[in-house]
């Protein structure tokens, strides 16, 4: 936030309303690799290792994630980064009355350079000791400069700007618990670029020697960190509120089971489909899972976007619901690369078209009634997204028309439609569809000057260029194989119409159903 005028250390933070207690970080933190606590939730793991006691807390989170993907955290230069565990009682309790996030205003003419980021509910990786130290809760971070206002009578000043935000820090109560380099490469590493790279890209992106301290401030209930870093022509400022986690999302015993977390919204309209095959990566290969599929962008207003709520709040549900998580990391290259675009296409707002650029999660939940669901999601700092499965046999719904059927229908209404199976989101027509071409074969064979327009139609689903294209090519995968039959080619046409001609409702299975389909149509 921008405030002109400010005495050198003026403290300008009112308090926010009450938030839980804050637990301690120190936790169960031994030898910088803790298993955090919090939450009483259990996901258990499909290999039948042991279940993990609890999911990622305030301070311990990413030994947690360190721990579950078996190795630690790496620097940009694959250099190992400690876990440093820290004792919140060796901070002294303050009674400063704060505001709101992030709690202090800054010194006559200097502002954030840009919008800040300000997130509800993110963690963010503190430097402490050698290392790193976890802490989660509503977060606020920024590069801080001139103000836009004081630009062309002012000059930045490192020692200015530090002087008196220290000077503001101790007058709320803060200890100092960390002096020392950024250490710019610790945020940039293949655990952390994503989410702290990426999402705090504002509080971290400073030279990698850039002077940095961290200040603690312990209240009865809460704790609010601070970590300054400058150099000689800006500064960066992250504020995280310690808070403890409570979900916003909720699990549903209907389908697509998913709820989206609290301030969070579908960035593009979701996709269903009623039958389907979503490959999910198990860590050995692809369990592909058959029926009913969702699809969901999920994304926060911008510059409030948080991977880890998302992350959190999936967790949370899973836990609700019993789930089993299958894997966690990323999906090599190598195995990502064995889809191609007609499959991923679909789902790409939810998982992307490169599996191994994000942090996944996939889980399993066996459901009482017999139901099996799975979930792949896709974490990242700009928008997340998840594939929801639901597995079930194929049902048929298409009926073979006998050639006699075929020509009452075209004689009484110039069409008829027909059910033509193809492969999913391609052109290729199933080997279960022959009978029924075999039966369009006689008809035209029994009446040489019949004339047909094979018209192929989708429900709306998905992207409508791509329905029209797909459509069309059904259609001509038709006629080839009637054309293959011995019929004349001139005797026959091919026509899409993607989803622009719906004969049933597309909210439904049922009408979704009804709008696949193929139509002969007599032509005069």
């Amino acid at each position: 936030m921008r405030n002109g005028n400010l005495a050198a250390a003026c403290v300008l933070a009112m308090m926010l309303s009450a938030c839980g207690g804050a637990t301690d970080p120190a936790g169960d933190a031994a030898a910088g690799a803790a298993a955090g606590p919090s939450d009483d939730a259990t996901i258990p793991r499909v290999d039948g290792a042991a279940a993990r006691a609890a999911l990622p807390d305030t301070d311990d989170a990413g030994a947690d994630d360190a721990a579950r993907s078996g190795s630690g955290l790496e620097d940009k230069e694959g250099n190992p980064i400690a876990l440093v565990p820290f004792d919140i009682e060796s901070v002294p309790l303050s009674s400063a009355s704060l505001g709101e996030l992030p709690f202090f205003s800054m010194p006559a003419g200097y502002g954030p350079v840009n919008r800040p980021d300000q997130r509800s509910f993110a963690r963010f990786p503190f430097r402490l000791g050698d290392g790193l130290h976890w802490v989660e809760g509503p977060s606020w971070n920024s590069l801080l400069d001139i103000d836009r206002d004081h630009g062309g009578d002012k000059e930045f000043s490192q020692l200015e700007l530090r002087r008196n935000l220290e000077a503001v820090f101790a007058q709320a109560g803060a200890k100092q618990v960390f002096e020392g380099p950024l250490q710019r490469d610790f945020y940039y590493g293949p655990q952390l670029e994503a989410e702290i790279g990426g999402g705090f890209i504002e509080g971290v992106n400073l030279d990698a020697k850039a002077a940095t301290t961290v200040h603690v401030i312990r209240q009865t209930d809460r704790n609010i960190w601070m970590q300054l870093s400058t150099h000689s022509h800006g500064a960066a400022l992250v504020v995280v509120e310690e808070r403890p986690f409570e979900a916003s999302a909720r699990w549903s015993d209907e389908f697509p089971h998913l709820s989206l977390p609290a301030g969070y919204a579908d960035g593009n309209r979701p996709k269903q489909r009623d039958f389907d095959m979503y490959p999910f990566w198990t860590g050995n290969g692809f369990e592909e899972v058959e029926g009913r599929t969702y699809a969901a962008d999920v994304r926060a207003r911008e510059r409030a976007n948080s991977m880890h709520e998302v992350r959190r709040n999936l967790e949370a549900m899973m836990a609700e619901a019993g789930g089993v998580l299958v894997f966690e990391g990323r999906i090599p290259e190598e195995a990502s690369d064995r889809y191609d675009s007609d499959l991923k296409g679909f789902y790409s707002d939810a998982t992307g078209f490169g599996w191994d650029d994000y942090e996944s999660r996939v889980y399993r939940v066996d459901l009482a009634d017999g139901r099996q669901v799975w979930v792949h999601a896709a974490l990242d700092y700009l928008s997340s997204g998840w594939v929801v499965a639901e597995r079930k046999g194929f049902v048929q719904t298409a009926a073979l028309l006998p050639a006699s059927a075929l020509k009452q229908q075209l004689d009484a209404d110039g069409r008829v439609a027909i059910q033509v199976n193809f492969a999913v989101d391609k052109a290729d027509i199933l080997p279960d569809s022959q009978p029924q071409i075999d039966q369009v074969l006689a008809l035209l064979r029994e009446d040489p000057a019949l004339r047909l327009s094979i018209d192929g139609h989708t429900d709306d689903t998905g992207n409508a260029g791509h329905n029209q294209r797909l459509s069309e090519a059904r259609a001509q995968s038709v006629v080839a194989a009637l054309v293959a039959q011995g019929i004349d080619a001139s005797r026959l046409e091919a026509k899409g119409h993607g989803q622009s001609q719906p004969v049933a409702d597309n909210d439904t299975e049922e009408g979704r159903a009804k709008n696949r389909r193929v139509e002969l149509v007599r032509l005069d």
